[in-house]
């Protein structure tokens, strides 16, 4: 045991002893809260602010908006487009390979079909739908109702170069710009008639809503082209095919023969692709 004689000489040593140098000298224990020794630990480095805070969450809001635009284009897009070909699958007669028609002669058409000549060639954009037939700003005469009678619109059209089978409608000039058809390819209303002379122009989508002439551009000189209208199926051979632009509307000129012009994107978007075919033939249809 200490006695008190020790810690009287241990207590007159330390009071006699000299002090050490500044620098030696310890801090003081003291009792810190977590924040303030993260405080204290994290002093060399940039504190996050509301700033940071907001732009946390501005980040997350980004990620979320970002995964539902992707969600919203693959439903509306591939999913739409592989939905609407099983449910065509599904209900669709079986496909009978076009026949090779023999040639027939037909008379000329006496009435000249007009188009406007202002108006850019059809945009194959997925965000234009069909409107009504009573919205189109270029009415029909008189005149091509009794043309139409002898004549039909075409209903069906046939490229076995590159396995297209696809039903034709027909769009109008709606606010100035052509409708394009969804899953189906557009006959552009006051175009030529099948058959008949003049220019048949047809368009479609590239890309979604069936994308009916996706593979346009791999059609080449002398393919075959099948329209079919009424009871009669008309046999066109492409003779050539161009990329133009958007306000080249001269290829849906009146031609003085039968000719078929196909029209759809390319180049992103920024051009239309041009196929030009002439008529070689047309056979009457049986059983359809």
């Amino acid at each position: 045991m200490t006695t008190q004689s020790d810690d009287e000489t241990l207590l007159e040593t330390l009071i006699n002893a000299p002090l050490p140098p500044a620098r030696l000298w310890q801090k003081p224990a003291v009792l810190r809260s977590l924040d303030e020794h993260r405080h204290q630990a994290l002093s060399g480095y940039r504190l996050r602010t509301w700033v940071d805070h907001w732009l946390h969450r501005a980040e997350r809001l980004f990620g979320i908006a970002a995964l539902l635009i992707f969600g919203w284009w693959v439903v509306d897009g591939p999913v739409r487009d592989w939905w609407y070909a099983q449910q065509v699958t599904r209900h669709a007669p079986p496909v009978e390979s076009a026949p090779r028609p023999m040639v027939v002669v037909r008379p000329p058409a006496a009435v000249e079909r007009v188009i406007p000549a202002d108006v850019p060639l059809p945009f194959t954009t997925p965000d234009m739908r069909q409107s009504p037939a009573e919205g189109f700003l270029a009415p029909r005469s008189p005149v091509e109702a009794v043309e139409e009678q002898g004549t039909p619109l075409p209903r069906r059209l046939i490229i076995p170069a590159i396995g297209l089978d696809t039903p034709v409608v027909e769009v109008f000039i709606v606010d100035g710009a052509w409708q394009v058809a969804d899953y189906a390819a557009g006959y552009l209303h006051g175009t030529g008639l099948p058959g008949d002379p003049g220019n048949l122009a047809l368009a479609g989508h590239a890309g979604l809503r069936g994308a009916v002439f996706r593979d346009l551009g791999r059609l080449t000189p002398g393919a075959d082209i099948f329209v079919d209208a009424g009871t009669w199926r008309y046999q066109y051979r492409v003779r050539d095919m161009r990329d133009v632009w958007p306000t080249d509307v001269d290829v849906l000129d009146p031609t003085p023969t039968p000719t078929i012009t196909l029209i759809t994107c390319t180049n992103w978007d920024i051009q239309r692709l041009i196929v030009i075919g002439d008529l070689v033939g047309a056979q009457p249809l049986t059983g359809e």
